[in-house]
């Protein structure tokens, strides 16, 4: 059995509002997250880069946010350990 976490395959892409399409979390989303770890795993800086493009892209449509919780949200967590799965058996 997949948990939800495990489904790499669905875009989740940010709606106008930047929550998930799929899962409607703020995006960038835990899946989403997990997808770029996977995808730039030596290359914190180069991950930093793409996901620049899209905090500059969202920060004018977020301006309940400041631009220190804009910048956590698309930037900050790329350094953080990735979090540990939970398998249920």
């Amino acid at each position: 059995m997949t948990e939800p976490d495990d489904d790499l395959s669905a875009p989740h892409r940010p709606g106008d509002d930047w929550r998930c399409r799929d899962d409607g979390e703020a995006w960038p989303c835990p899946i989403f997250r997990r997808r770029m770890r996977l995808l730039y795993p030596d290359d914190p800086h180069r991950l930093a880069a793409f996901m620049r493009h899209f905090r500059d892209k969202a920060a004018p449509a977020l301006p309940e946010l400041s631009a220190k919780q804009v910048e956590a949200r698309f930037i900050g967590w790329i350094n953080d350990p990735p979090p540990r799965r939970l398998r249920i058996v």
